[in-house]
């Protein structure tokens, strides 16, 4: 209890000190909202050509691209001082980090907030309950996408510090290679169907980010798995997640500081 005691103040702490900034919160919020919709633009020119895509309706593909945004949200409000990595690793700024006597990944995951990431989080949140409400979804489904989105957050964040931890081996003071991860959860805004088979294996089970909201819609829409296989997504972030840590763990092995 006192180490999630001291996990929370660090937290507190960091995201206190971000809201000191308000113009950066409030144009940062506006951003990625304007980002969020602006995506949704790509989509109403796609249905302005076809009435559905892959037998997905509009309502049905606006649910995922809430689902999301809302992932997204999650993990960069929680999780996203990762992307620092590449250049901690280059400045020795790592070092202050080891010594600290806590979970060296979970205090870094945790550090770092991002305002911008509640404009991704209530676009989200808006889009998913909006698409919810308009497919007439059973009421489970309500309660059950907070738990859908935690999922994805923790899928999402399992990807960034598995290529982060890459950084370990190959050293540079870029963060470019964590796009890789960003660009693969954004591909699943649309049905993992649409693409070939060998890239749908890539989004649901070797980087799993198309799992947390393609599997519980397709049960929802009554187009593939059932509620059973959907749960298990929840289960499988988990595991994705503690898979993760070793990847971490395997960085540290490689670090050897800045000599300086």
């Amino acid at each position: 209890m006192k180490t999630l005691k001291l996990y929370w103040l660090a937290f507190s702490t960091a995201l206190q000190a971000k809201f000191e900034y308000r113009v950066d919160f409030f144009l940062g919020v506006l951003t990625s909202c304007m980002l969020q919709l602006s995506a949704l633009v790509s989509l109403w020119v796609i249905f302005t050509q076809t009435p559905n895509l892959n037998g997905w309706s509009k309502e049905e593909i606006i649910l995922l691209f809430g689902m999301v945004a809302g992932a997204l949200g999650l993990s960069e409000l929680f999780f996203n001082h990762i992307w620092m990595v590449p250049f901690y690793i280059v400045m020795g700024e790592l070092d202050r980090l080891l010594t600290y006597p806590v979970n060296s990944l979970y205090f870094l995951l945790i550090t770092r907030p991002e305002l911008h990431s509640f404009g991704n989080l209530v676009t989200g949140l808006v889009l998913s309950y909006w698409a919810l409400y308009h497919l007439n979804a059973p009421l489970l489904y309500y309660f059950l996408l907070p738990l859908f989105l935690f999922s994805g957050c923790l899928l999402y964040t399992a990807g960034l510090v598995l290529f982060a931890s890459l950084s370990f081996r190959f050293i540079a003071p870029t963060s470019m290679h964590l796009m890789i991860p960003h660009n693969l959860l954004n591909a699943t805004r649309y049905p993992v169907t649409i693409y070939p088979a060998a890239v749908q294996w890539i989004l649901l089970i070797l980087v799993p980010f198309g799992s947390f909201h393609y599997l519980p819609a397709s049960w929802l829409f009554g187009k593939e798995p059932g509620l059973g296989l959907a749960l298990a997504v929840l289960a499988a972030s988990l595991v994705f997640f503690w898979e993760s840590g070793w990847f971490w763990r395997w960085g540290l092995k490689q670090y050897e500081s800045t000599g300086s």
